[in-house]
């Protein structure tokens, strides 16, 4: 079904017509207010834009609709918001595992890529449960590790997940890194939940 989505159903996610899962015009306007942010860990956070409209949708589409190509085209933003970090190796935080065998693909993963990040895929969620339909106190609860597949100790690296919501995975994915002796030095997420304080700036 995905595949026959993307090939007789390409419509943008921001304005509805016909052609690609994101047209040039909704890039634009989706990316033109990227947010700049701190996480509880002190760590610098760059968002395209808040999780709302054009860029919710854009992020739902490629959960359920399966379909990465909507997070492609949203690379050269991607790259433009990474580019102050210099020579950096993405992180990405892993799906649920729900989540994964629903897509058989990982968010992060795929922005990263998008991105042309260097990646290091060596995050483990040690919980079986998605973020989906949780209570705040419950989403507070995640156990991540870092897997043998790590970065040597000192690499200076980036966090990348799609949305950043209560920063309940962010914050436990920057923990495993520094607990295994990486430099976190930023985090990298297609969307901001509107809660956090935040202000705009210009890429």
């Amino acid at each position: 079904m995905a595949l026959f989505e993307q090939i007789f159903d390409s419509r943008c996610v921001g304005c509805n017509t016909w052609g690609v899962t994101v047209c040039d015009t909704c890039i634009a306007r989706l990316t033109a207010d990227p947010h700049h942010a701190m996480t509880s860990r002190g760590v610098p956070l760059i968002a395209l834009g808040a999780y709302r409209g054009g860029l919710r949708a854009l992020i739902l589409a490629s959960k359920h609709r399966s379909t990465q190509a909507a997070i492609r085209r949203l690379g050269g933003a991607l790259r433009n918001a990474t580019a102050p970090w210099g020579n950096v190796i993405a992180i990405p935080v892993p799906s649920s595992r729900p989540g994964f065998r629903a897509r058989g693909y990982g968010l992060g993963l795929t922005i990263a890529r998008a991105a042309e990040l260097t990646v290091a895929n060596c995050l483990v969620m040690n919980d079986n449960g998605t973020q989906r339909g949780r209570h705040r106190t419950e989403r507070i609860r995640r156990n991540i590790s870092v897997g043998l597949r790590r970065p040597p100790i000192g690499s200076r690296v980036v966090i990348v997940d799609d949305v950043m919501t209560t920063g309940a995975s962010i914050d436990a994915a920057t923990d495993a890194c520094v607990s295994a002796g990486l430099r976190v030095v930023g985090v990298l997420v297609v969307a901001i939940a509107t809660q956090h304080n935040t202000r705009s700036v210009n890429l």
